[in-house]
């Protein structure tokens, strides 16, 4: 434990997605430490005060998941995140920059030997901004989400997942310089779905791709290991 809570610190300290597809199964080498690597692409309208603006997010990130207990698991992710908005004017032309980190959790429900069902729970956080001499722009929300799933070994190194997901997001747009405002807007609370496929490429080691809709919707492409 004491691991993860080292790295939680390094990614915390400086600067205040998701984690990417289901856990890897345990192994027989007591390995408990889950590294991911994601990219991400999502659309996703946010709700300002008589208007809903359109934009696109990007992220760039790594995840960390421990396993604590044999059926729950902790962990946290973040990385670097891009937003763009169409028929923003302050945002229009412009590519916001800046992060994303976040805490999970997540529960093996029912376990079998080639299917499981488990739950998850993240929080997360999102700030983005550009900076001009005229004009500065800052982005940012919360975003607390639930996911039940389920995953099926396809074949010795296929597994399909998929379920639901229900969340929401929160946030504020502030901007001074030629346009002066501070801006509130959601997105509220949301349903829908994912499904992924990951492929087993060493004994420790998975790449995967992930769909989704609800909250957000978008594309997943990760790369998984074991430690």
């Amino acid at each position: 434990m004491r691991r993860l809570t080292g790295l939680l610190l390094i990614f915390i300290l400086p600067a205040v997605a998701e984690a990417a597809g289901p856990l890897v199964p345990a192994d027989n080498n007591a390995s408990n430490l889950d590294f991911s690597l994601r990219f991400a692409r999502a659309k996703m309208p946010l709700d300002y005060a008589g208007r809903t603006q359109d934009g696109t997010s990007s992220w760039l990130g790594v995840s960390l998941r421990e396993q604590v207990s044999r059926r729950v698991t902790l962990g946290m992710y973040g990385g670097y995140a891009w937003l763009t908005q169409t028929n923003n004017p302050v945002t229009a032309g412009i590519e916001l920059d800046g992060f994303h980190a976040g805490f999970s959790l997540h529960a093996v429900l029912l376990e079998g030997q080639r299917a499981s069902l488990y739950g998850t729970l993240d929080y997360g956080y999102q700030k983005t901004d550009h900076k001009s001499d005229a004009q500065t722009v800052v982005i940012d929300w919360v975003q607390p989400q639930a996911q039940l799933g389920a995953t099926l070994t396809l074949a010795r190194n296929w597994r399909l997942y998929g379920g639901g997901n229900y969340g929401k997001i929160d946030g504020e747009e502030r901007a001074t310089g030629s346009i002066n405002h501070t801006l509130s807007f959601e997105r509220g609370a949301q349903s829908g779905g994912f499904l992924g496929l990951d492929l087993n490429v060493e004994t420790d080691g998975y790449i995967g791709i992930e769909a989704r809709s609800g909250l957000m919707r978008g594309v997943d492409i990760y790369f998984k290991r074991r430690f």
